[in-house]
């Protein structure tokens, strides 16, 4: 699978190591360009490509691992996104983490109507970053809450991250399984682990 990430800092960083090793093309991008990212080669998988942020969003799986108040704009270079997934990994802080206001929408269902005709699933943001990369000390899987209106694309979201070893839950829609995933929601900052019986 080809994945684009939008943003190269703690998060889409992690998101890109993790999906690299379920063998799959990274295209990692950031706002002040590809270049800006060659002295970071050392950091990442060879499968990790460094790439402008245009040809990241035109991938078949899309994850937006930049700042809430940029995700509109950024979204927007597409005009219509022909029913690919939109991964929404934002979380609705300022710079200084004072709390956006979304209401009467949740902020995933913002990121929705900013990423036209795509299929949006919330996920990896209720993760502290050092948990993004699916590891568990001792036995289990760990738990990876998601959330998104389109079916379909829930199931292949889900079939993307088990193989790393993540438990994928789903909670729904974004109108609710968002509201309890974003912040003051109640799952923000927690790292729970699945274990077989």
């Amino acid at each position: 699978m080809e994945i684009g990430i939008v943003g190269a800092g703690t998060v889409g960083s992690v998101l890109a190591k993790t999906f690299a090793r379920g063998d799959h093309q990274v295209k990692l991008s950031r706002h002040s360009g590809a270049a800006s990212l060659a002295p970071r080669r050392a950091e990442f998988p060879a499968n990790v490509a460094f790439v402008e942020v245009g040809a990241a969003l035109q991938q078949p799986v899309v994850i937006l691992a930049v700042p809430f108040e940029q995700a509109p704009t950024v979204l927007g270079q597409v005009a219509d996104y022909d029913q690919r997934i939109v991964i929404d990994a934002t979380n609705q802080f300022t710079a200084d983490f004072k709390k956006i206001k979304t209401a009467p929408f949740t902020g995933s269902e913002v990121v929705a109507r900013a990423a036209n005709n795509a299929r949006v699933i919330k996920a990896f943001n209720t993760l502290p970053p050092e948990f993004m990369d699916g590891h568990v000390d001792g036995p289990g899987k760990r738990v990876l809450f998601y959330a998104g209106d389109d079916v379909a694309a829930k199931k292949e979201f889900a079939a993307l991250v088990r193989p790393l070893n993540f438990r994928p839950v789903n909670l729904g829609k974004l109108r609710h399984g968002g509201s309890v995933m974003q912040v003051g929601g109640g799952l923000g900052n927690t790292h729970f682990v699945q274990i077989d019986e």
